[in-house]
């Protein structure tokens, strides 16, 4: 099979669905199979794309509607012989190829990682609402109502949707009027090549991801303060728009010792530091399928999370709170600064047993798009 990937952003950028397209287009070659990748890129060219075995197409990023007209002219020139467009994007990429593949009636494929306009909701209002909530309170039809009815037509345009969790499938499908025989989950996938012990085990408290509004990090900043064992810390590993708010949100707090913002770590580097931390944390509003935590709890790792996440089947594995309450997270973190708490909730931690490859996403890919 033929499959052309398009996606709004791709390796060396960071972001799940550029780190997803690359593993997950290796895993298709190594079944057999043809890929290219069409993406948006602030450069038209990087070192890294000589390695890949795989072609790369970038488009680079301009104004909103130039974007979409160049991504719809690249993929006239190198979609002619492919079997199926599957997307990564329901937005950026998504326009261009419902587009595409209605007028050229190619095979159109949508895989929904987050959602776009309830992110961008959270990016212009102060208002700490989650996913659910988000569409209960019909903000969808208030404040995104233009691009809600595009994200609608082209989930139209699609052979079919492809999500992560059936939490999500069940909101999208309700609210975006979506047909269930069209509609599948894959899982997300962790790389069963992590091979690490937990031998030095420090006094770390680490989130790991971009700092963005969705995932609450003031909060749990704030929460910190409330720590009564001072001598853990709070490490946020990342980058993103809220960066500058959260560091003068440390100070404003007097955390400057007990809070550290640090720059995003190469997979291998954050691997090795999430392997020696105490504990790992999500305060997410809602975050739908978060594969950090996957991979934090292959290696055994303590997770504490927002109970706003997709893993339904996790929930009451794990110690979750309401991520809208400060005092919750604290609650939660200083009962696991006890040592009997926390060795108990270590070997809860021991059975949880994940291991979907992304061999077995790759295979199930197939079965969909075939």
């Amino acid at each position: 099979m033929k499959i052309l990937i398009a996606t709004g952003i791709f390796i060396p950028e960071v972001g799940g669905p550029a780190t997803y397209a690359n593993k997950i287009a290796k895993e298709l070659l190594a079944l057999g199979h043809q890929v290219q990748i069409i993406t948006y890129s602030d450069k038209s060219e990087y070192e890294v794309d000589k390695k890949l075995p795989y072609s790369v197409f970038r488009i680079k990023r301009s104004n909103k509607l130039i974007n979409y007209w160049n991504y719809f002219k690249t993929l006239k020139k190198v979609a002619k012989d492919t079997d199926v467009v599957y997307s990564f994007d329901h937005f950026s990429a998504g326009i261009p190829s419902a587009l595409y593949s209605m007028i050229f009636k190619k095979d159109f494929y949508i895989r929904v990682g987050g959602d776009f306009i309830w992110e961008r909701y959270l990016d212009f209002n102060e208002e700490d609402i989650s996913l659910d909530d988000f569409y209960k309170k019909s903000l969808h039809l208030k404040s995104e109502n233009k691009r809600f009815k595009i994200i609608k037509w082209v989930f139209s345009r699609t052979t079919g949707i492809i999500f992560t969790t059936k939490f999500q499938l069940s909101i999208f499908q309700q609210y975006y009027t979506l047909a269930a025989e069209k509609l599948f989950v894959i899982n997300n996938p962790i790389d069963k090549d992590i091979q690490i012990s937990r031998d030095n085990i420090n006094k770390e408290i680490i989130f790991a991801g971009r700092f963005i509004r969705n995932n609450n990090l003031l909060n749990l900043i704030k929460a910190f303060k409330d720590i009564t064992n001072h001598s853990y810390k709070l490490i946020l590993i990342g980058e993103g728009p809220i960066k500058n708010k959260m560091q003068r949100l440390i100070k404003e707090l007097d955390l400057t010792n007990r809070v550290s913002v640090e720059s995003k770590l190469s997979r291998e580097d954050l691997s090795t530091r999430m392997s020696n931390a105490y504990l790992a944390v999500w305060p997410s509003l809602t975050d739908i399928s978060p594969n950090s935590m996957l991979e934090a709890l292959s290696i055994n790792v303590p997770v504490v999370s927002s109970v706003e996440i997709g893993f339904d089947w996790l929930k009451d594995k794990i110690e979750t709170f309401d991520p809208r309450k400060v005092p919750e997270i604290t609650q939660i973190i200083n009962n696991l600064l006890d040592p009997e708490n926390y060795n108990n909730y270590q070997k809860n931690i021991n059975s949880i047993n994940y291991k979907y490859s992304y061999n077995q996403a790759a295979k199930d890919t197939i079965n969909i798009l075939k």
